[in-house]
């Protein structure tokens, strides 16, 4: 199943453009990426891209908004959309460093 489908089972509103889509996973792919230190999203980051993808849509008309308050109602948007998502960035990371070798660690006593 690709990205598109698995957004699509989350946001099924007829509304959505595909190329609006795209757009949202190719930014959200690029900014984990850079994160990663990856050239290409690891398969592993699949449903974080997925999860981002769908926050992103929802606060399409409402971007820029720190917080807003009407009666019981309170809506407000963390700056950074994969902020939630640096503790497994950072696990991974450590991972991959030691799976490869370069993490040694050198104890003087």
């Amino acid at each position: 199943m690709d990205l598109i489908e698995k957004i699509r089972k989350r946001i099924p509103e007829d509304t959505v453009r595909d190329g609006l889509l795209l757009e949202y996973i190719q930014t959200v792919s690029d900014r984990l990426c850079l994160r990663l230190g990856e050239d290409h999203l690891p398969s592993i980051f699949q449903s974080i891209c997925v999860d981002a993808v769908v926050k992103m849509y929802r606060r399409t008309y409402y971007e820029g908004i720190s917080s807003e308050g009407t009666s019981n109602l309170t809506t407000s948007f963390v700056d950074d959309i994969l902020d939630e998502y640096s503790d497994e960035i950072t696990s991974w990371k450590l991972r991959k460093t030691n799976i490869s070798g370069s993490g040694r660690v050198v104890r003087f006593l």
